[in-house]
């Protein structure tokens, strides 16, 4: 038990350093990269081995402190000494021995530790990040419908893997909803937590001592039941939780608000808006919008192409959309990613204002790569043989990786709206490959044309964006499904319309 008790200590002075280091720590942005996520294990090594180091240290104290107590033959029974030389001894001890003692106890061999600990604080994952982090483990059970305890054993689409949760995980995942106001999932993650924490009491005073005891629980309950208009319940069990914890002062502070919204009769909060997930079963099941297309080799677009021709996928014939299969060997896929993943960036969308801003809705790193490399010269070259466009003044490559239950929300890749001037470059098409591939999860998914592809590394998805008229053509329609398992490596090319005019002409009716 000497190290699990040094661990405790540990962990409290811990706490008080990354509170001290708080004001220094940045939005890091973890949570959208799992590439990034990577630096998070090394640190978390770092850390454990400073635990590991302060057990070492203390564990020394411990051996120093139980030689004594041998030396000394200590027993529990007080037995008066009846001799001379033990007279002598006693005196001895207590004059010189007890006051190196004290010297010894406060000697603190945390100290160097603790200052290593502050200096990484930094580079730690922000709230932000746990904020993703729970929208991306709620969204995932909305879009895949996976039931709370299943997640929480680590069971993902019928599958058991190394994740199961833990009380603590449980309950931050709760306050979190809890502030987004999705109280149902809040209650449900907070309702395994409570039965997990019941079940391994022996744990308690570890998570009492990590900031989590079994109170919180009973407060955050209160909480969610007074947001939900269950007040009745919530004084019940807010009276039981004070008796069991009367020196806890934010029980009666919640007892006093609740009982100033039981008086005032105030309307119950409502939950967020869920958004319409009308793709979910695509997400889930590869979907194809017919079954009367097929699979060709592509020898037609380009001269190249009779010598080397393409193998692709009809998926849709309006609006075009085609999968080109094994068109990006392995060397060029872990060349691409090694060009792009040492300065990924928040990724963001344009707006309707034409302004590049973070969206909630894309939980993504990305680096813009031009035609520099070899490797992006010679995919440029194989775009133009698969799609006969000119990409002059096309955008330049744009490499993403996914996050933590990576995710695009619904949106069209054309730009133009009711605010762009009438000379304003469109994007007529759109060019994406796959750089990775992703276990579960991770689908590209296409509502309106209810078709779906799910990601093969080496393979590229290609469709038009814009009608013959040059309008936008909102069946285009598309998001990324959330990633479950795996690490999803895209890169996009937007090919632009104004080099295009006499291989795809605008055409004001057709």
């Amino acid at each position: 038990m000497p190290k699990a008790s040094s661990l405790i200590s540990l962990l409290c002075v811990l706490v008080l350093a990354t509170s001290h280091a708080k004001a220094n720590i940045v939005e890091n942005n973890y949570a959208i990269s799992i590439y990034d996520m990577g630096k998070l294990i090394s640190h978390e090594h770092y850390l454990l081995n400073i635990l590991e180091n302060f057990t070492d240290l203390l564990q020394n104290k411990v051996d120093t402190i139980e030689n004594y107590l041998e030396m000394m033959n200590y027993e529990e029974d007080e037995k008066p000494p009846n001799n001379a030389a033990e007279y002598f001894r006693l005196i001895r001890r207590l004059h010189l021995d007890y006051l190196n003692w004290v010297w010894y106890l406060e000697q603190q061999p945390w100290e160097v530790l603790v200052a290593h600990i502050i200096a990484i604080a930094p580079h730690m994952p922000s709230a932000k990040d746990i904020q993703e982090a729970t929208r991306a483990i709620h969204l995932i059970q909305i879009v895949y419908s996976l039931p709370t305890d299943k997640m929480v054993e680590g069971i993902l689409m019928d599958v058991q893997y190394n994740a199961s949760l833990n009380p603590m995980e449980c309950y931050t995942i709760a306050n979190e909803l809890f502030k987004d106001r999705e109280y149902a999932a809040a209650m449900e993650w907070l309702s395994s937590g409570v039965d997990m924490y019941n079940a391994e009491t022996d744990k308690e005073e570890l998570y009492t001592q990590l900031g989590v005891p079994l109170s919180n629980f009973y407060e955050l309950f209160v909480k969610i039941q007074d947001a939900q208009g269950g007040r009745g319940y919530a004084m019940t069990e807010l009276k039981t939780a004070m008796k069991t914890w009367p020196e806890q002062v934010s029980f009666r502070r919640a007892h006093s608000r609740l009982k100033m919204n039981i008086r005032i009769d105030k309307e119950p909060n409502t939950e967020k808006a869920r958004p319409e997930f009308v793709y979910a079963h695509c997400c889930t099941h590869e979907c194809r919008p017919t079954s009367k297309l097929f699979c060709l080799y592509n020898s037609t677009t380009s001269s190249f192409l009779r010598l080397a021709p393409l193998k692709m996928e009809l998926l849709s014939l309006d609006p075009y959309v085609v999968l080109y299969h094994d068109v990006v060997s392995e060397e060029d896929v872990e060349r691409i990613k090694i060009l792009a993943q040492e300065d990924l960036t928040r990724a963001t969308t344009v707006h309707e204002d034409q302004v590049l801003r973070e969206d909630p809705y894309r939980t993504t790193k990305a680096k813009w790569l031009n035609d520099t490399d070899e490797v992006t010269q010679r995919v440029s070259r194989l775009i133009q043989d698969m799609t006969n466009f000119d990409l002059s003044g096309s955008d330049m490559f744009q490499v993403m990786n996914y996050g933590i239950g990576g995710y695009y929300g619904n949106h069209y890749d054309f730009l133009r709206n009711a605010k762009s001037p009438k000379n304003f470059v469109d994007r007529i098409a759109t060019t994406m490959f796959y750089l990775s591939d992703v276990p579960l999860g991770g689908a590209t998914v296409f509502p309106v044309l209810k078709l779906s592809v799910f990601p093969k590394k080496g393979s590229a998805l290609m469709w038009y964006n814009l009608h013959h008229s040059g309008e936008g053509d909102k069946r285009t329609f598309h998001s990324a499904c959330p990633t479950i398992v795996g690490s999803r490596w895209v890169m996009t090319r937007w090919i632009r319309e104004i080099q295009q005019l006499f291989r795809r002409p605008c055409l004001t009716q057709i």
